[in-house]
């Protein structure tokens, strides 16, 4: 078996589709971002730059309660923080979802990547579904068992 290739390995294939639409950022994480940025010569090329475009509220997945999206280097893409080498330029304190994407599975070795993440959910390697029902399934059960053990100390 060969050894498990990541997304990392494989983007000269992807080209970081993945980066294509941005990303959404708590606005807190934003913010530090933007400090990073600005702080550092090597990003001149950003400062006074519109680096964050549009707000919305989501307390399920952002800690404030509050996200804002990356801006895109072009109307059609990518995120602003892609560099042409389709690494990001920000790794040190690239957003959340970024530095948890693509949810592999954690498998040692594998012979062909194992995608999640539900926009290649078409793909025949992705197993969104599949995790998505585990996860599903893992919670009813945990919710029956902790359903019979206060069955049983009444």
């Amino acid at each position: 078996m060969k050894p498990y290739r990541s997304c990392v390995t494989n983007l000269h294939i992807c080209k970081a589709n993945c980066c294509k639409n941005g990303v959404w950022v708590d606005v807190e994480q934003a913010k530090v971002i933007e400090e990073y940025v600005n702080a550092r010569p090597e990003f001149s090329d950003l400062h006074g730059k519109t680096l964050f475009a549009e707000y919305d509220d989501d307390a399920d997945y952002f800690p404030s309660g509050k996200c804002i999206g990356t801006a895109l280097a072009t109307p059609d893409g990518p995120c602003i923080f892609l560099g042409s080498d389709y690494k990001c330029r920000i790794y040190e304190v690239r957003p959340h979802f970024c530095a948890d994407y693509p949810f592999m599975h954690p498998l040692a070795e594998s012979t062909k990547p194992v995608m999640i993440d539900n926009m290649f959910e078409e793909d025949k390697n992705c197993i969104y579904h599949e995790l998505l029902s585990a996860t599903l399934k893992s919670i009813e059960e945990e919710k029956a068992e902790e359903a019979a053990k206060a069955k049983s100390a009444q």
